[in-house]
């Protein structure tokens, strides 16, 4: 169903909310919940190291032309359980999706 409201920024106006104060605590705040998120349904490992994938997500905030940006960003081994492998046998282990899920759980909310 189309909407009857319209909403028309112009450029200077739409580059003043998203270079806010505001806007970098907003993306600050739902990078953190996404990587909570992600950490809290991240694979357990009983052996070794029982928390490498939620020790290996990072929260990265930068700004570029006057744009806030915000990122979860995850090492290598947090992208193997996140997208699987192969093995040396060549068999596929499917990937968990933790941080994808994590990113539609907060999305939805």
């Amino acid at each position: 169903m189309a909407s009857r409201f319209r909403l028309v920024l112009n450029e200077h106006a739409l580059e003043r909310v998203m270079s806010s104060g505001e806007t970098a605590k907003l993306l600050s705040k739902k990078a953190s919940e996404v990587a909570a998120a992600a950490r809290h349904d991240a694979p357990k490992n009983r052996k070794g190291s029982w928390n490498m994938y939620a020790r290996s997500l990072s929260i990265t905030a930068w700004e570029e032309n006057g744009v806030v940006h915000s990122a979860v960003q995850a090492d290598r081994h947090a992208l193997l359980i996140e997208y699987g492998w192969r093995d040396k046998g060549g068999r596929r282990h499917p990937g968990s999706h933790a941080l994808k899920n994590a990113l539609m759980k907060v999305r939805d909310q």
